[in-house]
């Protein structure tokens, strides 16, 4: 068996991809949709009531999923369901249906950011919230002599499509495998790291990074026992390193199962490192000055919109502005890369100029001629702890 892992030097050009829509603003990160409740009860009315409290409750567990990394989920002290109730900003109701004893419907949970925050804090649990962009997965099967990729005949592919969203931080998209999908990459461009047809998938669907992961069956279903192996690259931002995993058959498992099984185990990993790679621990307050060279007026109003949506920063503070420049006074919660992270996810580049300062800008946004950055500004190692 041959086993085909991308090569990440020449997938680096990802990291120019045109992304679609920004991230979500961070409030999406405390909202929870389409939490399914079923309640049967004496009346009508209990039932609805019941239902409620369930739904709120079941979207605080999720939300604390979505949030919390394992070692810190495993630390959560428990709460009622009357408890939960303090942490919810409001909840809307969709697909209603009653009968004289039953109710069930789906409902969206959006909860109070500053509650969450403070309740998390109090308990000493550090956690992420910054939303990634949407990442295209590309489910590879088979060794890189005989991969298949948008064939029927896929149970890699067929395993990703059939996922439910799981609400994570990251928005994995399997593409539809429709003719600009077939026409946009084939599976041995995506094993080989072929740099252009992976934009251009990653283009389709708005998305930042790929997600390549080949699946090799080893052994006969006929004769016993098959394993997985399945190894995952997420590219495209930032290089990372390839994993592998094996994954047994178990006595009583089908191969779809066995298939499910593995896409579950490996899109959670990607779920778990981004947390870890953008935790927020409760007391790492920093503040930093950033230049903002400008091109006018409304180029400065949508960088304030944007920062706004930024996870982690908790204040933006003007120090100077002028028609083409202004500087900035930012608070915020982790370290220096954790928030240039999370500023990209809002299409939003900070990073040095050739004098070691900061600088913010709109990605992609050009800069004005003449135009350096706020004498002052404070590089990672001089950023000022905060007082909390």
């Amino acid at each position: 068996m041959r086993f085909h892992c991308v090569v990440f030097g020449l997938l680096l050009g990802l990291a120019t991809v045109p992304a679609g829509p920004g991230a979500r603003a961070a409030s999406d990160a405390f909202t929870l949709r389409g939490v399914r409740v079923d309640i049967t009860a004496d009346t009508a009315a209990a039932a609805r009531e019941a239902a409620h409290a369930q739904g709120q409750a079941e979207a605080f567990q999720r939300l604390l999923g979505r949030l919390l990394p394992q070692s810190e989920l495993s630390r959560m002290p428990p709460l009622a369901p009357e408890q939960v109730v303090e942490y919810v900003k409001d909840f809307e109701v969709a697909d209603e249906r009653t009968s004289d004893v039953r109710y069930l419907a789906a409902i969206t949970v959006r909860f109070n950011e500053t509650a969450v925050r403070r309740f998390l804090a109090d308990n000493g649990l550090a956690h992420a919230e910054t939303l990634s962009k949407p990442v295209v997965v590309v489910p590879v099967f088979g060794t890189l002599e005989a991969p298949r990729l948008w064939e029927e005949s896929n149970p890699w592919w067929a395993a990703w499509a059939t996922r439910s969203p799981d609400g994570g931080l990251v928005p994995l998209i399997v593409p539809l495998g429709d003719l600009g999908d077939i026409g946009a990459v084939d599976a041995g461009q995506a094993l080989n790291g072929e740099v252009e047809p992976l934009r251009v998938l990653a283009t389709r669907y708005g998305a930042a990074d790929v997600l390549i992961t080949q699946a090799v069956q080893v052994g006969d279903p006929e004769l016993g026992p098959v394993s997985l192996q399945v190894g995952t690259s997420r590219v495209g931002q930032r290089q990372q390193s390839t994993t592998i995993e094996t994954f047994l058959q178990g006595a009583d498992e089908d191969l779809p199962t066995l298939y499910a099984r593995a896409s579950e185990v490996v899109a959670a990993a990607v779920q778990e490192d981004w947390k870890q790679r953008n935790l927020l621990r409760p007391g790492e307050a920093r503040r930093i000055t950033v230049a903002v060279p400008l091109n006018g007026l409304d180029e400065w109003l949508k960088i304030r919109r944007r920062l706004d949506g930024v996870a982690g920063v908790q204040r933006s503070e003007i120090v100077t502005l002028s028609r083409t420049r202004g500087e900035l006074d930012i608070s915020f919660v982790g370290n220096e890369q954790q928030l240039v992270l999370a500023m990209a996810q809002s299409d939003l580049d900070l990073a040095f100029d050739d004098t070691g300062s900061w600088l913010l800008r709109i990605s992609g946004a050009t800069l004005p001629a003449a135009n350096t950055a706020a004498p002052g500004a404070k590089a990672p190692a001089n950023s000022a702890p905060v007082r909390e």
